[in-house]
């Protein structure tokens, strides 16, 4: 009898957990460093994906003692580990493009302002 609960009580466990495949998303939170004002300060980036699969999100950066907000926006679904957003905060906006680790443990990234340079570091492993 206690094989069968235990059996029985496995296989409910393996049928609801999350396949690998299903993990791989780029929908989440990310810590890293991008590049403001000369220096590279710490930075939190949230993505989350649309019913149509583009990304959309939010970022939080080190900003001379507080924290600046932005948004995050992908114009449309893109297939793939590259994606290209327009990041917008009380600075202006522009464009983040970045890859992901096939796996979305992390992301490399350069932003740019509105004039197309510079190409600037922004980067987050998940956490």
């Amino acid at each position: 009898m206690k094989a069968a609960i235990i059996a029985l009580s496995l296989g409910l466990t393996g049928a609801n957990a999350p396949s690998p495949k299903q993990q791989a998303t780029a929908a989440g939170q990310y810590c890293g460093r991008l590049w403001s004002n000369g220096a590279l300060v710490q930075a939190i980036t949230e993505f989350r994906t649309e019913t149509d699969g583009s990304l959309m999100g939010t970022y939080r950066f080190a900003d001379a003692g507080t924290m600046t907000s932005g948004t995050l926006n992908e114009a449309a679904a893109t297939t793939g580990l590259d994606h290209t957003l327009t990041w917008k905060d009380k600075y202006g906006s522009g464009r983040l493009m970045l890859t992901f680790k096939p796996d979305y443990s992390g992301f490399t990234g350069k932003w740019q302002d509105q004039t197309g340079s510079p190409n600037e570091l922004w980067d987050g492993v998940r956490c």
